[in-house]
């Protein structure tokens, strides 16, 4: 007997594909914040639709089902948040009855299928390589249809809609009795029909931007802005709209019936635990071949050589030079090397002698000849099982014609295209697709933590493999006409031709027994972002040299394969709706465990202990502080990192509050965070200041929330000096911090408050107005604790100017920070040049 799908039934459908494919990220660029909560407004609209109609059995599962589906759209890992519509999905299904339940739990299994995929294309980098190509086809043959060139690979090409819907299709199929061929054939031809309307709208969007006014103050806020905001980065919305309409249509128009063998088996209760627990393993080891690495890189006694020429310098930042031109490029590098236990060796000529007994070399944007000998030597480096780090840049072409990092490039599968990576968000926030790999396992792209910024894309080809990749952004081509003041870049729009989406930025290829990493882009590595990208660099580094460190194989390739096969063959022929409830939490927590574990497993802690003295500082970014993280917007700390520097510090950004990492530095500094310390965080900092740190917090009473609990307990207050009273603030002002006779050298503050510490071996270092205290010392232990009762002290509106301009004709915060650090670390005395004898 064949019947009509209820509404209820289809809405559950709908709301189950619309909710994968935002976890997913399928459709667009969005947020991850908001990705979740789209993610959690579907997977709500799918239970309501069942709710009335469910038992109150059923609705305490579904609660808790919806329960678990929240916690997994927290991850940060797209495979887990997919998962969690399969759950919901799953549990829903199984509360329904005869072809509800088949259809749904259908589409419960076409969602895992999807999140099988997603995860073979993360972990397997020639199963992505296989996407990027049919993608690419799939241009090409709109671009022949519509006369408009059209360059995509696998997320502009929408083929997470297509691999959903088509599993969804043959499940459907399978399950259907009823269905005639003329029937399965128009709802075949309406799939393709509808994603090739999307295709042939996206082909057309250069074209529908051009006939767009351009953006102005006036029309902000108005439906130029958002359309313009839109095109292209959520173009893909449109073919998941067009799918859910059509799937819509599909399933109200045909009448179904389920196979009798599927809605009643005959196969006992006992033997289907058999494939249940099948289904449970294949999914743990899964995941754990696709994306587990348990061997720890090792640094200590490894030497690293860098190349000495390219475009670049080995400057870093000194005293009496100020704003974004004075961070200098790569000085800082051997320091940063020698602090995670390597000997790095600055090479003039990369002679024989130099790379005989490396373990990694490192090319920083080569631009002159290759000597006679020099390119030999470095294949025959690699060849022999040394690893090269080959770092390119966008628009290049010496006046031959070519770039000389891939001249260097010639054995391998990998070239640095003339064009230049552009991002749609700036540093490319939540815009990054990072494969399994060691050095990128669990982490993150909500801060930019891999430090890639305007590059070039690569071109790669099998046996290549991508390691990272920018999902939201295209290939802006290169113009040779604007070698004077564009650096030959395009015009920063994209046009139709220039590669959309999924493009190339760090890939890897193995050559003899060696391997060549190649990044696009130089931005990771300068003295200006490693304080924000050491999290990755620092993995890549120890994976470059230490070579029991490997990657995925094609081995582990297969094995994953082979397993993926078999999970999906025991779903589809022992399917019911635990297993796939089963399957999506399993594969799940497998896959935060693994990714966890590896995360920490691969970490490379840098230590400052091996120097006269400790010369790593840390800036806290782990409790969500009030500064900025654009490193030169006002309430940025671009000029306090820079201000460290200077006075010898190796300074990073602490993203991830950590013991181990505190253990090994010198500084640790924390600025209005708006998220208090736990109990076992303020332990690890009251051990960081016995043991000889220096603690330095800088936070107004409109701030103190986060840093009360922590101060009160080394007896510090801020704003409550006179006690029983409204604290007063102290506004901006300037307060002197040093006499020597009748000279004084002052500081300035943006917004202070008075802070008082009634606890012993305090001393005062520089009163505000009232003679109140606005910056005090205590000593702790070994170490100390400084207090400074302003917010924005450190800030680069109170500090340093990006274009390097004195406040009013003066750098006084910068001569205190010079002189105050001095004082902290119990050196000679440092004191500014107008009050010197």
């Amino acid at each position: 007997m064949s019947i009509t799908l209820p509404l209820g039934t289809i809405m559950v459908i709908l709301a189950g594909f619309a909710g994968a494919w935002i976890a997913a990220g399928t459709i667009g660029l969005l947020a991850h914040p908001l990705r979740h909560v789209m993610t959690w407004l579907t997977l709500g609209m799918a239970i309501i639709a069942v709710w009335a109609n469910s038992g109150w059995k059923w609705r305490i599962i579904l609660l808790i089902g919806a329960v678990i589906a929240m916690a997994m759209t927290s991850s940060t890992l797209p495979v887990v948040n997919l998962l969690a519509v399969s759950l919901v999905l799953a549990i829903i299904g199984s509360s329904q009855s005869g072809v509800s339940k088949e259809i749904i739990l259908s589409a419960a299994m076409a969602i895992v299928i999807l999140g099988i995929y997603r995860l073979l294309c993360t972990s397997i980098p020639l199963v992505w390589l296989m996407a990027d190509s049919i993608g690419g086809f799939i241009g090409w043959l709109v671009g022949c249809i519509t006369g408009q060139s059209l360059w995509v690979g696998a997320t502009f090409a929408g083929l997470d809609f297509l691999v959903l819907i088509i599993a969804f299709y043959l499940l459907w199929l399978f399950t259907n009795q009823s269905l005639r061929h003329r029937q399965a054939i128009y709802a075949a031809v309406a799939i393709i029909a509808g994603h090739l309307l999307y295709l042939i709208i996206l082909a057309f969007v250069p074209k529908i931007q051009g006939l767009l006014p351009h953006s102005s103050p006036e029309t902000n806020g108005s439906w130029v802005t958002f359309i313009t905001t839109m095109l292209p980065w959520n173009i893909p919305a449109l073919a998941g709209i067009i799918h859910l309409v059509i799937t819509g249509l599909i399933l109200r128009w045909l009448k179904c019936a389920v196979l009798s063998a599927i809605s009643s088996s005959p196969i006992d209760k006992k033997i289907r635990l058999i494939p249940l627990i099948g289904v449970v393993i294949s999914g743990i080891i899964l995941v754990g071949v696709s994306t587990l690495y348990l061997k720890a890189p090792e640094l200590k006694g490894k030497k690293i050589v860098v190349y000495e020429k390219g475009f670049l310098n080995w400057l870093k930042p000194v005293h009496g030079e100020y704003g974004h031109l004075s961070v200098g490029m790569y000085g800082l590098l051997p320091h940063y090397i020698e602090s995670l236990g390597a000997r790095c060796v600055i090479s003039p000529d990369l002679s024989e002698k130099d790379i005989r007994d490396a373990n990694a070399l490192v090319l920083i944007y080569p631009n002159e000849l290759w000597s006679k000998g020099q390119l030999q030597g470095i294949w025959n480096f690699v060849n022999k099982g040394g690893r090269l780090l080959i770092l390119g840049e966008h628009t290049v072409l010496e006046s031959d014609g070519r770039s000389r990092f891939n001249d260097v490039l010639k054995p391998i599968a990998v070239r640095v295209q003339f064009d230049s990576a552009t991002f749609a968000v700036g540093g490319w926030l939540q815009s990054y697709q990072s494969l399994a790999h060691p050095i990128t396992s669990g982490i993150s792209d909500d801060r930019n933590q891999f430090g890639v910024v305007i590059g070039a894309s690569l071109q790669i080809h099998w046996p290549a493999q991508p390691i990272l990749v920018g999902r939201w952004g295209w290939a802006d081509l290169g113009n040779k006409k604007n070698i004077d003041d564009m650096a030959m870049m395009g015009d920063g729009r994209y046009n139709a031709g220039e590669r959309l989406g999924d493009l190339p930025l760090v890939a890897e290829q193995s050559i003899g027994k060696g391997k060549i990493i190649v990044f696009g882009d130089t931005s990771s590595w300068v003295n200006g972002i490693t304080p924000g990208a050491h999290l990755f660099t620092s993995r890549l580094l120890g994976y470059l040299a230490d070579h029991s460190t490997t990657s995925q194989g094609p081995c582990r390739g297969l094995i994953e394969l082979l397993v993926m096969i078999g999970l999906i063959t025991l779903l589809v022929l022992f399917r019911n709706g635990w297993s796939l409830v089963l399957v999506s939490i399993f594969i799940s927590a497998s896959l935060i465990f693994c990714t966890k574990l590896s995360y920490q497993v691969g970490e490379v802690l840098p230590d400052g202990r091996g120097k006269t003295h400790n010369n790593l500082a840390y800036i806290d970014s782990s409790h969500l502080e009030a500064y900025s993280e654009e490193s030169w917007r006002e309430d940025g700390l671009m000029g306090f990192i820079m201000t460290l520097m200077r006075n010898g510090y190796l300074t990073l950004s602490l993203p991830e509050f950590s013991s181990r990492r505190l253990e090994q530095a010198e500084v640790f500094v924390s600025i209005a965070p708006n998220r208090e310390f736990s109990n076992s965080e303020r332990e690890a900092i009251h051990k960081f200041i016995k043991n000889g740190g220096i603690f330095i917090s800088m936070v107004g009473y409109e701030n103190l929330k986060g840093s009360a609990r922590l101060l009160s307990e080394f007896d510090f207050h801020i704003g409550n000096v006179k006690h029983f009273q409204e604290p007063l603030p102290m506004g901006h002002f300037k307060a002197p911090f040093l006499r020597k006779g009748e000279r004084m050298a002052y500081v300035r503050f943006h917004a202070g408050w008075p802070v008082e510490c009634n606890g012993s071996n305090a001393n005062v270092i520089v009163y505000g107005p009232d003679e109140l205290p606005i910056i005090v010392m205590r000593r702790f232990g070994q170490g100390k604790i400084v207090v400074i009762g302003d917010t924005g002290f450190a800030m680069n509106k109170n500090l340093e100017h990006e274009d390097g301009s004195p406040f009013d004709g003066m750098y006084e915060n910068a001569d205190f920070w010079r002189w105050f650090l001095t004082y902290l670390r119990d050196e000679p005395e440092w004191l500014p040049p107008h009050i010197q004898d």
